[in-house]
Parts: structure tokens; sequence; C-alpha cells
């Protein structure tokens, strides 16, 4: 959608022959209404896939597997599992996580550069296996890079490596591979309070501006939801109007370049996104996306509910120019 109102048509296409995969952890979605998620996968898992992460497949195959996740339902208002059973349910949803990445391995993978993404409780659960089977071992030499937003990713102040991970740096540039992209998206102007923002001591929250990886402001090129579907809808608003215009979009997604902006803020602990119009553009720079609670926005969790969505275009752009840097350096590797 252009400044002037126009709407242009975008086509999508996935690769017909895709040369790395992706590894998708999608985040707490489910309203089973248990502690844990039961099969079959529901509406609520594939809306994850189609919010989140369908156009990854433009430059990837797609794995994402089910698995028993604590569910949106236990963590209303109201719910209270005893610390026991809350446990038992977090035990069972790393199990299947690990359990599925020890299958992709064995029948999928074939020496295939992967990266992996998860968001909230999914990127929860991916940083516990990083940890456990990828960082510092031969593994992580096929790690294109790893896209975990929606939670926190530590490092020692001062460096970028020694925190949550020994061996893996957060991405400093488009071509950086073996490194991971980490960030928490909110308002400018309702940024998280600072004495809600969690510390720990000597160690600083990566935040990897997916706008500016390098540091500083930049634009996010973002594909939302046109009716503004979110990965939760029933806690969050609707989405007001796109334009000042008549104009209505037909299309899934709406893309409105150059109008937000984000930098890291918080000392690391969000990107922050302001809206940036000039005095003749007719689009209202409106989205959805914050985490309602009691029909308000909860102060802590900013635009959880968008965090992907709002830098789609920009995390499509990196992993294609680090795709080119991984395969490019497997090259001397297969001539060995």
């Amino acid at each position: 959608m252009r400044a002037d109102g126009s709407i242009g048509l975008e086509l999508f296409r996935p690769a017909a022959n895709p040369p790395i995969d992706c590894f998708y952890v999608y985040p707490t979605v489910s309203h089973g209404l248990g502690l844990s998620a039961e099969l079959p996968p529901t509406r609520d898992e594939r809306r994850a896939v189609t919010q989140q992460v369908e156009r990854f497949t433009s430059l990837c195959r797609l794995f994402v597997p089910f698995y028993r996740q604590v569910t949106v339902t236990s963590m209303m208002q109201g719910s209270s599992p005893s610390a026991e059973a809350a446990e038992r349910a977090g035990r069972m949803a790393v199990a299947d996580v690990e359990a599925a990445w020890a299958h992709y391995l064995a029948h999928d993978n074939h020496g295939r550069g992967v990266v992996l993404i998860g968001h909230s409780q999914g990127a929860g659960l991916l940083i516990g296996l990083i940890k456990e089977r990828i960082d510092g071992t031969p593994d992580q030499a096929r790690l294109v890079s790893a896209i975990l937003p929606g939670a926190g990713v530590l490092v020692p102040t001062g460096r970028e490596t020694g925190g949550t991970f020994k061996a893996i740096p957060p991405c400093r540039s488009k071509s950086q591979v073996s490194c991971v992209i980490s960030f928490n998206m909110v308002r400018a102007d309702r940024p998280i309070p600072a004495d809600a923002i969690r510390r720990s001591e000597g160690m600083t929250q990566v935040c990897t501006n997916p706008a500016a990886l390098k540091g500083g402001a930049g634009f996010l090129k973002p594909y939302l939801s046109t009716t503004g579907e979110t990965i939760i809808p029933d806690i969050s608003a609707p989405q007001p109007p796109w334009t000042v215009s008549d104009v209505k979009p037909s299309t899934p997604f709406v893309t409105l370049p150059g109008i937000y902006s984000a930098v890291c803020g918080g000392e690391g602990a969000y990107v922050a996104v302001s809206v940036h119009k000039q005095p003749d553009d007719k689009r209202t720079g409106a989205l959805t996306g914050d985490w309602l609670q009691d029909d308000a926005p909860e102060p802590t969790m900013g635009l959880h509910l968008i965090d992907l969505n709002l830098a789609a275009g920009n995390l499509v752009e990196i992993l294609r120019s680090q795709t080119a840097a991984f395969l490019k350096d497997q090259q001397p590797a297969a001539r060995k």
C-alpha cells in the first residue's frame, strides 16, 4: 500500500527447490481445554504458520513439528495449575521439540543448512534446544541463523557470546551466519515500563533490530494481516482502517513501505516502533497487535502478537543474504 493510498499487487511464490531448511516452533496459540495441547493440530497452529513463517517458504523448506505446548487456556486468569503439573507440561513440550529435531536430523536434513525460527514459547524451547544440542557442537556448522523473537537472549555486558549461548553471537550484518536474531516489538509511545524490564547483573539483553542489524534506526517491511488477524485473535483489537480513503485491500496481507521505523531501546529489552507519515500520506499507520488484558494493552507485552509480521520483509531479505553467505562458505568444504 503506497503513501498516495493506491494499492499495488505483490505476488508470493514458494521456492520450487529451496537450498536450505527452516525448522519452526510456533508460539503459545493452542486453545485446548487442558494444560497441554493435544493432537490433532487445529486452526490455532495453522494460523500461526500462515501469519508468521509461510513467507519464508520463498527461501526454505519448512518443517513445523506439532508439540504438546502449554496452552493459551492455561495462561488465562482463573487458571491455576499446580507447580508440579506446570513443570510436567513444560517437560513434555521440551521432549516433543527435541524428538522432532532428532527426527529431522536423522531423516530430512542430509547436511543442509537450517534456520531455526521460534516465537514466544517456541523461541524459549528453541533456546533450550540450541544450548543442549547445537551451541559449540559440530551441528552448529549447519546453522544458517536462529530467529528468536518474543523471548530473551543474554550476553555479558560488552561481549557478544558467553551468556545464553557460548558460541553463537547476535547477527550484526546480513551476511553473518551461525548467529541469532532476537527482538521484542513495542510501540514507541508505549514502551515497557523501566521497572518491569527484567535485568540480570552483568548481562545485557540482545536486541537485533531486523531493520538495522548494525544498530540505529531503520524502516520495517511488514506483512500484516489485512483484517488484523493475529496469532491469538481473541486477545487483540480489530484492525482500524488502513487509509483515509475508501480503498480497501482484498489480499490476505498488506505491506506498507516507509511508514514504520524501528530502533532498539530499554537497554535491549525491546524494539520501539514509530509511525512516520508525510503530510500527504493517506495511510493511517494504525495497526493492531497489542496483547489485551481486560480490554486494555498489557504493559509488558507490547506488540508481541505481531512481532514477526512487523519484520517479515526485513527477515526475508536478511535470510536471503545469509543463505548466499552460508552456501558460499560450504563450497570449499564440498571440494575437499
